[in-house]
């Protein structure tokens, strides 16, 4: 009797749905939300990954919130996809929220909303099975978040001040001239550099935002050969965009 058991157990294990490459995109994703400086979440997560608190004040204040409200998200469906348990049956980004609100109604009704999905998976007592209703019903707000920190980051972009002049001036001495293209020339490399940084974080941000609508588009297909290696394409190409982010 106890053989047959085990067979049984084994045989359940096998047929469950594989969403492993859902698991791996979505941690990836949310390495790709959040900021260099952010801790990142052990692979399988263990547990729910906890919403960093924001102190900082401002636009940047609501910069930072959008990334950690997106990266919770995107850690949920991580820990989904692996069968976790979620207990948090509060909104765990209401103060996220109240960081946005001043600078983007949207962005913060996006949050909320994420927020009180977080809470209804936990009280329902979900697991890998809501998987699917998870990123279906989760993608419009999802959706309104990203596209918040875009438009946040863009304005932030804007304000920066302008990269200093790359060309020495025409009355530096020629003595001096050969050490005043050099230092030139390395302020240049480190603008380039920084650009082509900034310009990975924001095609990251539209990677993102495309690999949580693919879910969708394949919601009832993703534990699916070919729905694991096309998100193995996409979380590949977020690894290489994070790591341009960090170069710069």
């Amino acid at each position: 009797m106890r053989a047959l058991l085990i067979l049984l157990v084994v045989q359940l294990a096998a047929c469950a749905p594989d969403y492993t490459a859902v698991r791996d995109w979505a941690s990836q994703a949310r390495d790709a939300m959040l900021p260099i400086e952010a801790t990142r979440a052990p692979r399988p997560p263990v547990a729910p990954v906890p919403v960093a608190p924001v102190t900082q004040g401002g636009q940047a204040g609501a910069v930072l919130a959008l990334q950690e409200g997106a990266a919770a998200w995107l850690g949920m469906l991580a820990f989904l996809a692996d069968d976790g348990w979620p207990t948090q049956r509060e909104n765990p980004l209401t103060d996220l929220v109240a960081r946005v609100q001043p600078y983007d109604a949207e962005g913060a009704a996006g949050l909320h909303e994420l927020g009180e999905l977080m809470a209804y998976a936990a009280r329902r007592d979900t697991r890998a099975p809501w998987l699917s209703t998870a990123v279906e019903r989760s993608d419009p707000s999802f959706q309104k978040v990203i596209a918040a920190l875009q438009r946040q980051s863009a304005a932030m972009a804007a304000e920066a001040p302008a990269s200093p002049r790359s060309e020495p001036p025409g009355n530096v001495p020629p003595a001096q001239r050969t050490l005043a293209q050099q230092v030139a020339a390395m302020r240049q490399a480190d603008a380039d550099r920084q650009r082509v940084a900034r310009d990975a974080r924001v095609a990251a941000l539209a990677r993102v935002a495309e690999g949580h609508a693919f879910l969708v588009e394949h919601k009832d297909d993703l534990s699916k050969s070919d729905t694991a290696r096309l998100l193995r394409v996409q979380e590949m190409e977020l690894r290489r965009l994070v790591l341009l982010g960090v170069a710069g």
